[in-house]
């Protein structure tokens, strides 16, 4: 795996408009913000797999676990979307409980309290 320049002419990084979302991860966020996932941080898990790949050079094996272990937990079944950020409609409609497709930043379930470094 060779190191790769994120912020190419064919990935500027463009400020966040209203209603985008960014969430805990900052490999995700910066993906987004280049235009490697769609720019408002919605995306299918294939996106995020080529998204990692393409953006890091993550080998796929990788990609897809990743991927695939956080849309598990918080995406949205019936839209196949996930927001890399907070809650939205922009994933689809709620979900039935006990399904919580919240985003990565659903509390206790990515986003949490403690930090490694504190």
């Amino acid at each position: 795996m060779t190191p790769k320049l994120v912020n190419d002419k064919a990935h500027p990084w463009m400020p966040l408009r209203e209603g985008d979302q960014r969430g805990p991860c900052p490999g995700l966020n910066t993906l987004a913000s280049h235009g490697y996932l769609p720019r408002n941080g919605i995306a299918t898990p294939a996106q995020i797999v080529t998204a990692v790949q393409e953006g890091f050079n993550m080998p796929n094996d990788i990609a897809v676990f990743a991927a695939y272990s956080a849309f598990l937990v918080d995406r949205n079944p019936i839209t196949n979307l996930m927001s890399i950020g907070g809650k939205t409609a922009l994933t689809g409609p709620d979900l039935p409980k006990p399904a919580i497709g919240g985003g990565l930043d659903t509390h206790a379930v990515f986003e949490g309290d403690a930090s490694m470094t504190r």
